[in-house]
């Protein structure tokens, strides 16, 4: 079941999107009656210049600290609070990233934000304070085209290499300062493994693959963390050449979500209780649609458009399936959108 808006002032969702296009983060206002989306203010990251490509953005449990890894010339980790009550958002801090990352995410301590590049074949660990900040990195190690690295709920780390067509596992050490090589899954040769998400009981993992635009759905080991393949199904017709780019369980884990950039569609499954994947729905969406997420309310749907700037917002309705319901230009180049507290 979703979760009741009663607990939200006027029935009102914050969401935060990078705009690589501007080097900007965009606070929006998402209106849970109708879906429609309002500019509240952007904010420049500081000294960054120009475009990048694919700025990522990640936020700690409560959604009131965001950090954007810029891509830009000079690569940088930059550090943001969320004032709900002004709806603002404040710089906090900036650090150095060792290359240009393509994927952040904060660790289930809090403490730790985990980065990693596929032009650069690096991951990273950088350190966040009690007022989350982020700082400089801790470990900078090699990891061939590496693409995501996710901590799953077993407390192992996973990383997608998008070339070298494996997935790596990794243990954090006691101090959760590096990440130390414990085994590898391999994958179809020339899939290109991008994103894996898994289930909130560590039970299940999926792995999307850009360019075999392929789900697939891993038993994973619950004491070894290894990753068993169950079931793949793919998001083209056969022969079809994919581009694929986000995946996203919704919220209370009922349904899964991809898109594919070179048709520009989201795709959505509905999981039966064995936590194999059903087709719902494929959904036109923005042009390029390299980044979507969910609202707090777990209700929309929002989906950016990486070449078209806009955000269009998607009603979910009970089968997973999506209705589209509203949409705004938010800038150049939107390539991430979480959801915020209020």
């Amino acid at each position: 079941m979703h979760p009741t808006d009663s607990t939200r002032p006027h029935g009102k969702n914050l969401l935060v999107l990078a705009l690589a296009g501007e080097g900007a983060l965009a606070l929006c206002e998402l209106d849970t009656a109708t879906g429609a989306l309002a500019l509240l203010e952007k904010v420049c990251l500081p000294g960054a210049e120009g475009g990048c490509g694919g700025m990522p953005l990640a936020t700690n449990r409560k959604g009131d600290r965001f950090y954007a890894a810029w891509r830009g010339e000079e690569p940088r980790l930059f550090s943001f609070e969320l004032d709900s009550h002004a709806l603002r958002l404040k710089f906090l801090s900036e650090a150095s990233l060792p290359a240009s990352m393509c994927y952040a995410m904060l660790s289930s301590c809090g403490r730790r934000l985990l980065t990693s590049s596929y032009t650069g074949s690096t991951i990273a660990i950088s350190p966040v304070d009690g007022e989350g900040r982020a700082g400089e990195p801790l470990m900078v190690e090699e990891a061939m085209h590496a693409h995501c690295l996710v901590e799953a709920p077993n407390g192992l780390v996973y990383a997608t290499s998008l070339r070298g067509d494996f997935i790596q596992i990794y243990a954090f050490d006691e101090a959760r300062s590096s990440l130390r090589p414990i085994a590898r899954r391999a994958v179809p040769a020339g899939s290109g493994p991008r994103h894996i998400v898994f289930s909130a009981d560590g039970k299940s993992g999926y792995l999307l693959s850009e360019f075999s635009g392929t789900l697939t759905l891993f038993d994973v080991g619950p004491e070894t963390g290894l990753l068993t393949p169950r079931q793949s199904v793919d998001l083209l017709p056969e022969g079809e050449k994919a581009w694929a780019a986000e995946l996203r369980l919704s919220p209370g884990e009922r349904f899964l979500y991809a898109s594919e950039r070179k048709t520009s569609q989201v795709f959505g499954y509905r999981l039966g209780g064995s936590r194999e994947m059903q087709l719902v729905c494929a959904e036109p969406a923005p042009e390029c649609p390299r980044a979507f997420g969910f609202d707090a309310s777990g209700r929309h749907l929002i989906a950016l458009g990486e070449k078209s700037g806009e955000a269009r917002t998607y009603r979910v309705g009970q089968d997973g399936a999506l209705d589209p319901v509203a949409q705004l230009q938010v800038g150049p180049s939107p390539s991430w959108v979480l959801a915020a507290a209020l």
